[in-house]
């Protein structure tokens, strides 16, 4: 750990080169400012949560699904009626045209914690040509409805948000612990150096960078400062007074989760993530992983193979079985999630609009809302600067989508979300307290529904098919023919 008072010369020089490393890290495998990040347990005393009140809600079951790596722009910069854009400026002041994005390209793009504060440069949303591998430009590409046209049919019938940000700047490990905790342990980057077996709290050597713990509110201060100067064509950006204030510590902690609550009163929950995998929050949390009650009858892997080796969908056979649980996260298998560098977005579509229409033909469809989002920024462009909350972030936007017979129909809401607003829905709706100072201030989305009217159930289905993911590259059907579900595994970050 580095020192916190009198740092040497040679501790900043370590720093730097932490960062540096950790930059590099993202391909191995990955206005005022508001009050300061979140601490675990319940609100500091700088908020002041008014009582749960429990209202007799419509909504009985609550799916968040969370996929990989698009910012907004990349998906729905094109949707009509929709803060989208046609242009983008890169680093050199010159405007340039957003190209038709591609269902599968390579290589993967930086989309690191500092990458994403250099491509925001303090608002001026122009240096996403400079995170790691973004001189590729595939970074300045968004998508027609041809190219998503699944995504862009949810959105048309359903409840589309083109204000929904990343919780922090990224990358992917930090983000999930936002969509169970409204809180990162104050965690900037992923795991470093990769363990063996297992991960984050089955193994002790994977280390994690994250802010120091006891910063003074000038030092936070410094902090939003560095992070929100705005650098202009010609000039590097200086990180000095970011990651200075960055440690190492072991990948497993003990605040609280969102899931504690919903033990406590009773609400039945599940979380589907692979075991061992990059992206499973709660893996990282110890209480959790360390009681068998918990670890293994609520945290499951989605998928699984039989003796046969034939993979099966855990969470669509449970729904279709009457298993479906009052909240659940859905974390998809690698080779479905659509993180850029070799899946196809085609088959991770067609994942979604499975685990879709097997809620919308069960039982639980009248009473269910699905929130389906996209973790970090992934290094593509997005032209709306994000709000500053606090020393990490918020992130550029990210696609959001809410699926219900109960949200309003073909709505695009503007409302400002991120990822702790979705535990703020779920709050809402059982009567729970918030937790941090980020769920306690997020909006609670009820805008995105309309409960004083009662919908036609059958008329709000919209069951589609899945597409025929014809012509992808060599390489990557060669990935899925030998993986299945689990293609791209090293594709973490």
């Amino acid at each position: 750990m580095y020192a916190r008072r009198r740092r040497t010369v040679v501790a900043l020089v370590v720093v730097i080169g932490l960062f540096l490393a950790l930059r590099s890290s993202v391909f191995d495998g990955e206005e005022p400012a508001l009050p300061t990040a979140g601490r675990p347990g319940r609100a500091t005393p700088s908020v002041t949560p008014t009582s749960p009140v429990q209202r007799d809600y419509p909504i009985k079951n609550i799916v968040f699904i969370v996929k990989e790596n698009r910012t907004y722009d990349n998906y729905f910069a094109r949707y009509p009626g929709a803060e989208g854009t046609d242009t983008a400026v890169i680093s050199t002041g010159e405007e340039i045209e957003l190209k038709e994005a591609t269902d599968v390209f390579k290589p993967d793009l930086g989309h690191s914690f500092t990458d994403a504060v250099e491509a925001i440069n303090g608002g001026r949303m122009d240096r996403y040509d400079l995170v790691q591998n973004g001189e590729t430009m595939n970074g300045f590409t968004s998508f027609t409805r041809d190219g998503i046209p699944s995504y862009w049919a949810y959105a048309d019938n359903f409840v589309l948000s083109d204000h929904t940000f990343s919780s922090m700047y990224g990358p992917t490990f930090p983000e999930h612990l936002y969509t169970v905790a409204a809180y990162a342990g104050d965690v900037v980057g992923n795991k470093d150096p990769i363990g063996g077996e297992g991960g984050y709290c089955d193994d002790p050597e994977e280390l994690v960078p994250r802010f120091e713990q006891d910063l003074k509110e000038k030092e936070r201060e410094e902090i939003i400062k560095a992070e929100g100067t705005q650098y202009e064509p010609g000039r590097e950006f200086d990180f000095t007074n970011i990651v200075k204030y960055w440690e190492r510590v072991e990948a497993c902690f003990d605040f609280e989760v969102i899931q504690d609550q919903l033990e406590e009163e009773g609400i039945s929950w599940r979380y589907f993530a692979a075991k061992g995998s990059w992206m499973n929050a709660l893996l990282a949390i110890k209480h959790i992983r360390e009681n068998p009650d918990l670890w293994g009858p609520k945290v499951q892997d989605p998928f699984y193979l039989d003796d046969d080796g034939v993979a099966h969908d855990r969470v669509v056979e449970q729904i279709e079985a009457g298993k479906l649980k009052k909240v659940t996260w859905i974390v998809p298998p690698p080779g479905t999630n659509e993180h850029p560098g070799g899946p196809s977005v085609c088959v991770g579509e067609n994942w979604t609009v499975r685990h879709v229409n097997a809620i919308m033909e069960s039982k639980y469809w009248k009473n269910t809302a699905i929130f389906i989002t996209w973790d970090d920024f992934g290094g593509f462009y997005d032209h709306v600067p994000p709000p500053q909350y606090d020393i990490m972030g918020l992130g550029p936007r990210v696609p959001m989508i809410i699926i219900s017979p109960w949200a309003k129909q073909g709505y695009v809401d503007s409302t400002e979300y991120e990822f702790s607003s979705v535990l703020k829905f779920i709050e809402t709706m059982y009567g729970l307290e918030c937790m941090t100072e980020r769920d306690c201030g997020a909006s609670d989305m009820l805008n995105a529904f309309d409960f004083e009217t009662q919908p036609d159930f059958e008329g709000r289905k919209l069951i589609l098919e899945e597409r025929d993911c014809e012509d992808l590259p060599a390489a990557t059907a060669a990935e899925y023919e030998k993986f299945g579900p689990a293609a791209f595994a090293e594709l973490a970050d």
